[in-house]
């Protein structure tokens, strides 16, 4: 085990036990947590903070969509990126990220430009399952019947109003091209891409970042080798988004490698001539 995968366990597992102590009812308690979490993300576990600096191309020009935007910390990297007139939707179904990442947009002067938005983001509108995991904030997952099913401690769960990108566009009347998506949600990928098609054929010059995660994939029911096949299959190039922001063939051997290390890969997949 990687010296980074090491603290990101231990990391969890002292986030799970102050979870159960109700450490995180305290307000100055939880902004603590948002902060460390935040230095983390920058210090250990960030991609998009150095693609933003060496492609600003690949996010100019349009609004940015940030399904699974957690406490908010992808979402102001993007803020960072976004061009004035347009703006980032900032995706969070949990009611605590939610409110983490209200306040992080608060904080940080960035309300008219980070839009948060409360809904689970799926292929299609209605209302879904969700798992909350006490023990990782990063973790709550779409309740599929796989899931229950998987051997996960699947017990608190919540319903809550789900739409499709392409439904949410819609919706909102948000006009304007949609410049990049990122999408991490625990294994659900797969779904929200079926939702964003109509955006996906209006705007040929679109970036989508996906966490794939096949372990995930596979207990919430859905076969990881789906996942890439969306987007091939549509003439799409993957690439493999590395730490440091440089791209990579998505070749098999990569992969398979990588995600034998880590247990998921970041994706980015563009049309060849975006």
């Amino acid at each position: 085990m990687s010296l980074s995968s090491t603290l990101v366990s231990a990391l969890v597992s002292a986030y799970g036990r102050a979870n159960r102590w109700g450490v995180f009812r305290s307000a100055a308690a939880r902004g603590l947590f948002v902060r460390s979490y935040f230095a983390y993300k920058r210090l250990i576990e960030d991609a998009f903070a150095s693609l933003v600096r060496k492609r600003p191309d690949l996010f100019a020009g349009g609004h940015i969509i940030d399904v699974g935007a957690n406490v908010g910390y992808t979402a102001t990297v993007f803020a960072r990126a976004v061009s004035p007139g347009f703006q980032v939707y900032a995706f969070e179904p949990e009611a605590r990220n939610f409110e983490d990442l209200e306040r992080t947009v608060a904080r940080r002067n960035m309300k008219g430009v980070v839009v948060p938005v409360r809904l689970a983001a799926g292929e299609k509108e209605g209302e879904v399952e969700l798992w909350c995991n006490e023990a990782h904030h990063a973790d709550h997952r779409i309740a599929t019947d796989a899931l229950r099913a998987s051997g996960l401690p699947v017990k608190r769960t919540i319903r809550l109003p789900m739409v499709s990108v392409d439904g949410f566009l819609e919706q909102r009347r948000i006009g304007g091209p949609i410049k990049f998506v990122k999408i991490d949600v625990q294994g659900y990928e797969l779904a929200v891409c079926r939702g964003m098609v109509a955006t996906m054929s209006r705007n040929p010059d679109l970036v989508i970042a996906v966490e794939y995660c096949p372990a995930a994939i596979k207990e919430i029911g859905d076969e990881p080798a789906a996942l890439p096949a969306f987007f091939s299959g549509r003439g799409y190039a993957i690439s493999i988004l590395r730490g440091d922001g440089e791209l990579l063939p998505a070749d098999p051997v990569a992969l398979a490698r990588i995600i034998a290390e880590r247990g998921y890969v970041d994706l980015l997949c563009t049309l060849p001539h975006a």
